[in-house]
C-alpha cells in the first residue's frame, strides 16, 4: 500500500514536473532573421541587426573581411502554439506535456551564413543559406490575404469634424 502511494505520488511529481514547459518553450524561441532588410551593398549594421554579432571573421586580400553568422531557423516565438499547448495540457491533464515538451525540443535547426565586407563595411558577397523564394502560389495566397487586413483608419483632410465634435448634450 506505502508502495503504491509512493509510486503515484512520484509520478504525479514528475508530471507537475514537466507540465508547462512546452509553454514556455513555445514563447521563448528565436526570432527568425529577415533577409529582406539586407542585399549586397548594405551596411555592416544592418546585417547585424538581423544575423547578430558574428561568430567569426577573417581577413581577406585587399582589405575585405568575411564573416560567418550562426542564427536558427524554425523556432520563433509562437504564442498561438503555446497557448495550444496549455489548453490540451488542461484537457489531458498533463499528460501530453512529455509528447509536446519533445516536439518543442525538436523545433529549429541552425544556419550558418558568411558575409564578404569591402572595406569600408558594405556588403559584396552573401555566402551560404539563403531562404528559399515563395512560390507563385504562396505569392497569391499572400495577395489575397493582404485584400482582409484591416488598414488604420485615416482621415482625409485635417479639419474634418467627427459625428462626436458636433454633438451637443441637453
Amino acid at each position: 500500500m506505502n508502495q503504491t502511494f509512493a509510486h503515484c505520488l512520484c509520478a504525479a511529481s514528475l508530471i507537475a514536473s514537466l507540465s508547462g514547459c512546452s509553454v514556455a518553450m513555445a514563447l521563448h524561441g528565436h526570432q527568425e532573421p529577415n533577409f529582406e532588410a539586407f542585399e549586397t551593398g548594405s551596411t555592416r549594421k544592418q546585417v547585424e541587426i538581423q544575423l547578430g554579432t558574428p561568430v567569426s571573421s577573417k581577413t581577406l586580400e585587399d582589405g575585405k573581411k568575411e564573416d560567418t553568422y550562426q542564427y536558427e531557423i524554425g523556432n520563433s516565438p509562437n504564442g498561438a502554439r503555446g497557448t495550444l499547448y496549455f489548453y490540451y495540457d488542461l484537457a489531458t491533464i498533463g499528460l501530453a506535456e512529455p509528447i509536446f515538451t519533445l516536439i518543442e525540443l525538436f523545433q529549429g535547426h541552425k544556419e550558418e551564413s558568411q558575409i564578404v565586407y569591402t572595406p569600408d563595411d558594405r556588403v559584396l558577397e552573401i555566402l551560404g543559406y539563403k531562404p528559399p523564394t515563395p512560390s507563385a502560389e504562396l505569392k497569391a495566397a499572400q495577395q489575397a490575404q493582404d485584400q482582409y487586413k484591416q488598414r488604420p483608419a485615416t482621415s482625409a483632410t485635417s479639419g474634418s469634424s467627427s459625428p462626436a465634435q458636433g454633438a451637443t448634450s441637453p
